[in-house]
């Protein structure tokens, strides 16, 4: 059960979902950068947004925050964010588990999450992205990220290099072989249509942490095409909980949980993505 669910939507039942655009904000044990997040999607120029913010049962984030949080939202937001829901599990149930529930609570026909500890890039993003895909025929989309240090200053941009986008504009099966040997598409970036949500479903929760690269080996050998929205959508602090738990107000058992977790998540993907496509997909390709 979910301790705390607290939602404002006295707007909602006047709105177009096929223009909605959902902010999906997923937390735990980082809400401290989390009104840094939500002054990024605040300030944004499209119309209409909704902002559901999912916390994974943090030790950081009781009742009293989550009223915090509500009356911030409420003192700071414009009249384009049209409804936002904050919820939160009594336990930790895993990255995975929580980017479902977040979309499942999501209404919007443009999906963007956006880690808690991450920033839109510029007021201008969420236009750009429903843009891309109101003009592309694409149900999914990676981009462009300002790499950042704790504090936020800019470190480097991490764009689509030439051989990331020979892969991304080819053949999908291509890119499912090179997927195989590692993923190289960041989850941080990611956005899609709810038409990509009802033909391939929500993320497979046998995984704990890895949510994006089982998703993205599934697409991409069913021939999946992924977009590329030529900017920079986010400034990323750091890494995520799967690649840098020292964001994160973690203790060393966790941590271990953490790393035995992904460790299980491997074996996983490789029994359920790798082991029983590759040698059929590689046929495929040679044979061409």
């Amino acid at each position: 059960m979910n301790k705390f669910i607290m939602e404002e939507n006295k707007l909602f039942n006047n709105i177009d979902v096929n223009k909605l655009a959902s902010v999906l904000v997923f937390c735990y044990q980082n809400t401290r950068y989390l009104k840094e997040n939500i002054d990024s999607i605040l300030k944004q120029k499209y119309s209409p947004i909704e902002i559901i913010i999912r916390d994974d049962g943090s030790n950081d984030f009781d009742e009293e925050d989550i009223k915090e949080i509500k009356s911030y939202i409420e003192k700071n937001k414009g009249d384009n964010i049209v409804n936002y829901i904050i919820e939160k599990s009594e336990i930790n149930e895993g990255g995975v588990k929580n980017l479902n529930k977040g979309m499942k609570l999501s209404k919007g026909k443009y999906i963007l999450p956006l880690e808690c500890d991450d920033c839109f890039y510029d007021e201008n993003i969420v236009s750009n992205i429903v843009e891309f895909f109101e003009k592309e025929d694409y149900i999914i989309a990676t981009s462009y990220e300002y790499t950042c240090d704790k504090n936020m200053n800019k470190i480097k941009i991490r764009f689509v290099e030439n051989w990331m986008r020979k892969l991304l504009e080819g053949n999908p099966l291509k890119l499912y072989l090179t997927l195989c040997k590692g993923n190289f598409i960041s989850g941080s970036h990611l956005y899609y249509t709810r038409e990509f949500i009802n033909r391939y479903g929500l993320y497979d929760e046998d995984y704990k942490q890895l949510g994006d690269y089982p998703k993205l080996l599934s697409i991409t050998r069913q021939k999946c095409m992924i977009g590329i929205i030529e900017e920079i959508t986010i400034c990323r602090r750091g890494g995520g909980i799967s690649k840098d738990a020292s964001n994160y107000n973690l203790d060393e058992n966790r941590k271990k949980d953490i790393r035995s977790q992904l460790h299980q998540d491997l074996e996983t993907l490789k029994k359920k993505e790798v082991l029983p496509y590759f040698e059929e997909i590689e046929k495929i390709i040679s044979s061409k």
